[in-house]
């Protein structure tokens, strides 16, 4: 067992990596949404076909594709003022121990 202390994490590397998680949670929340709202305007619709179509193209395309790209903006955001103010605490504390362990590499 190895004791190492981190004293700074990455700025732009945490925005990313929450930003990347958001993206993934808000596909699948835009994909649910989209069936839902399609569902529930063709239900409740009493336009004709091409208006109904362009409805439905609109809703998905902002469910599936709007909706995680500004989820990936909002989570860099995040992660980026996070990321700075553990930067701050850590650097006034002396920063966060950790315990790792080393596996050794064996060659075929």
């Amino acid at each position: 067992m190895k004791n190492i202390t981190v004293t700074k994490v990455g700025i732009l590397s945490i925005g990313k990596l929450v930003g990347t998680v958001n993206v993934i949670v808000a596909l699948f929340v835009g994909i649910i949404a989209s069936i839902v709202g399609t569902t529930t305007y063709l239900i409740n619709s009493t336009e004709g076909f091409f208006d109904n179509l362009l409805a439905s193209l609109a809703i998905i395309l902002t469910a599936v594709i709007l909706y995680p790209l500004v989820m990936f903006a909002l989570g860099w955001l995040y992660g980026i003022v996070v990321s700075f103010i553990f930067n701050v605490v850590i650097g006034v504390s002396g920063g966060v121990g950790l315990t790792v362990e080393e596996e050794r590499v064996t060659k075929k």
